[in-house]
């Protein structure tokens, strides 16, 4: 069967024979290029270039001295991306003068493409003296103000244009500009508006979605997102953000389905990690195992996961051999040292807990790099009966950092627990609080303190909070019970005594004789 192309060459062949006014024969110079010649070339230019034959056709149509033809080079230099002969080429034809304004479209979008914006909205404005009214170049030149920073001018374009059957585009680009200009209400207007025209158009849900969020407006982030899933319910978009979103709102199981729906869209390792990190802060240890099964090669990280799934199902063992094959670097030696310390500690092991704490602090590069193992070391030697070697630590982060807030906590709770230096003691727990304002341990300290300063029921009011974010920590439920025995309500003391001894698994002779003295 014979190709078109070999049709064409046979058509143009035929009409070139029909044209001369005689055959050529062997030996003959080659025929002048005659006006007939030329349209033929240009024809056969033109199929090439519709083939995506960029070489034959730029030979053809350098063989017509003709305007249009320099038009049609430079526009497959720009298609190839070749800048400097396009604008050679485009230079002659805006100096001949037919097709100037073809020609500085073209050099227009060479020019922003380059990333020369001025020189791009020159030629754009040039075309509008003359073209006024089209709305294409007026777009055009409407996104290059945004890129350049004059947003009220182009803003001041958009508006003017608009009023078509399908302002979609125009809105959505005014959106820009006045967000650009910090608008908000306006970008948000104009949004809705695209919406309004085309429900479908995702991009104007998302920055809409962004927008709420920036304003911090949690229920309409949502709300759009979930406008957008009803419109479309595969768009990976909305299940991205909205799982983002809930993440951020701490609504992990609701970030779970979205996390899954994407996951069934389009699988992938990325997204099989990140439904393990979520399932393991809701506690799921054994849909995360499960999930960690199914990745092909498991990275260091893959591995650490793996270790806090099985610690979370009391396979403490299986964790810890884990742990030990891993190679841990930078922040992951932190983390696989600071699991392993915890698993030893809730196996009852707390002297080798406290061992491999100090081998880290003492003898690994972490002292710069994790000042959690400082913190958790001093922590595990004060619970062990070495207060001095704790305070040690603590105070040597605090030489690093004076304002490190769990050090801060740490000092002043053990000198207010000391009775000692109990004004600096307050200080420190004030400094702690002001920057974790809601942590439990910190504002348990602060009643302590309060406490030991004989500030009773100003004590009361820190340790209700303690107790309200963390009522199963049984020291905490014991200084309540202290500070309620202080201000004479024996009967409540009574309870948070004994509630800390079933968290205690081996209550002291101290909080026995304080249960013993009430009953009696």
């Amino acid at each position: 069967m014979i190709s078109v192309r070999a049709l064409a060459f046979i058509l143009i062949a035929a009409m070139s024979l029909a044209a001369c006014a005689h055959l050529p024969q062997v030996g003959d110079e080659p025929l002048p290029l005659q006006s007939n010649n030329a349209r033929l070339i240009m024809l056969l230019a033109r199929y090439e270039e519709n083939q995506g034959n960029w070489d034959s056709a730029l030979e053809l149509y350098s063989r017509i001295p003709d305007p249009f033809a320099l038009l049609a080079q430079a526009r497959i230099y720009f298609v190839l991306n070749q800048p400097r002969p396009a604008l050679e080429t485009l230079h002659r034809i805006i100096e001949e003068g037919t097709y100037r304004d073809e020609a500085l479209k073209i050099r227009s979008k060479i020019y922003a493409k380059a990333g020369q914006w001025q020189l791009a909205i020159d030629d754009t404005e040039s075309l509008l003296f003359n073209h006024p009214d089209n709305q294409q170049l007026l777009m055009f030149l409407a996104n290059l103000k945004i890129v350049v920073g004059q947003f009220q001018q182009s803003r001041t374009i958009l508006e003017s244009i608009l009023g078509t059957p399908d302002d979609s585009m125009t809105l959505y680009t005014l959106s820009k500009a006045c967000f650009a200009e910090k608008d908000l209400d306006c970008a948000k207007e104009s949004l809705r508006k695209v919406i309004e025209i085309r429900p479908d158009f995702t991009p104007a849900y998302l920055d809409l979605g962004r927008i709420h969020d920036m304003l911090e407006e949690p229920e309409l982030v949502e709300r759009i997102y979930l406008d957008l899933l009803q419109i479309s319910p595969s768009s990976i978009e909305a299940h991205r953000e909205l799982t983002d979103y809930y993440i951020t709102q701490k609504r992990y199981q609701d970030a779970l389905i979205h996390l899954n729906a994407l996951h069934e869209i389009s699988p992938s390792d990325q997204l099989t990690r990140k439904l393990i990190i979520v399932y393991l802060q809701e506690g799921m240890h054994e849909i995360a195992l499960k999930h960690i099964s199914t990745l092909e090669e498991p990275s260091q990280d893959d591995r650490y996961y793996h270790a806090i799934a099985l610690t979370g199902m009391g396979r403490f063992e299986h964790a810890l051999n884990i742990l030990d094959e891993i190679i841990p670097a930078d922040k992951l030696l932190c983390d696989v040292t600071m699991l392993k310390a915890s698993i030893l500690r809730d196996m009852g092991k707390p002297d080798e807990s406290v061992t491999v704490l100090s081998l880290a602090w003492e003898h690994l590069p972490t002292r710069d790099t994790c000042n959690e193992i400082g913190h958790q070391l001093a922590t595990e030697l004060d619970s062990i009966g070495k207060r001095e070697e704790g305070l040690e630590i603590a105070l040597f982060l605090l030489e690093k950092n004076p304002h490190d807030a769990i050090a801060l906590n740490f000092v002043g709770y053990v000198w207010a627990d000391s009775g000692i230096h109990l004004e600096e003691a307050y200080r420190m727990i004030r400094e702690a609080l002001d920057q974790k304002p809601d942590d439990p341990y910190i504002l348990d300290s602060m009643a302590w303190v309060l406490y030991r300063m004989g500030r009773y029921h100003e004590a009361l009011g820190f340790i209700e909070q303690s107790v309200k974010i963390l009522n199963s920590d049984p020291i905490i439920n014991e200084h309540m019970g202290d500070i309620l025995m202080s201000l004479g309500k024996k009967d409540r003391a009574l309870d948070y005594y004994l509630k800390s001894s079933l968290f205690k698994k081996t209550p002291s002779e101290e909080l026995q004789e304080k249960i013993r003295l009430i009953l009696e």
